[in-house]
């Protein structure tokens, strides 16, 4: 393959990757499985010991949490660039808080944040994430409902 056919088929991984972990059907994370290294290696995740994990499994417990945490969800790629082997991708997401996150109650509340991840391919799988969500701006979002109260 070409340097170009990598960074195509490693941008075609990642954006597949992202339309399943993100769609409205939350069984879509099976998407995982096809995209995803058997022994991935997960930096940045709220909710894992240093926010780490290294296998596909907590990838999925990780997106069905949080899918049931944030519903009503539109999820828009800004940016994806890929170099060879690594892949970025800086989003924005817009949605409902309707389900327990970090330990903050639902509210009903529509919160708006954004974030970049970076993926590290091998072989057109994803091998390696780093995750950074701007947790402050979802965070100062979340539980104002019960504040008011």
């Amino acid at each position: 393959m070409t340097t170009q056919e990598i960074i195509d088929r490693n941008k075609t991984t990642v954006m597949a990757f992202l339309e399943g972990t993100h769609s409205p059907d939350i069984e879509d994370v099976r998407i995982i499985d096809d995209t995803v290294s058997p022994d991935i290696v997960c930096h940045g995740f709220p909710g894992f010991p240093n926010g780490e994990f290294f296998d596909r499994e907590s990838y999925k417990a990780f997106f069905r949490v949080f899918r049931e945490s944030f519903s009503d969800m539109s999820f828009t790629v800004h940016a994806l660039v890929a170099i060879e082997a690594f892949v970025s991708a800086h989003w924005e997401i817009h949605a409902t808080h309707s389900g327990e996150f970090q330990g903050i109650a639902p509210d009903g509340a529509r919160v708006v944040f954004d974030g970049v991840a970076l993926y590290r391919m091998r072989d057109g799988t994803i091998a390696e994430t780093w995750l950074t969500i701007h947790e402050p701006m979802l965070m100062a979002q979340l539980g104002r409902s019960a504040e008011a109260a």
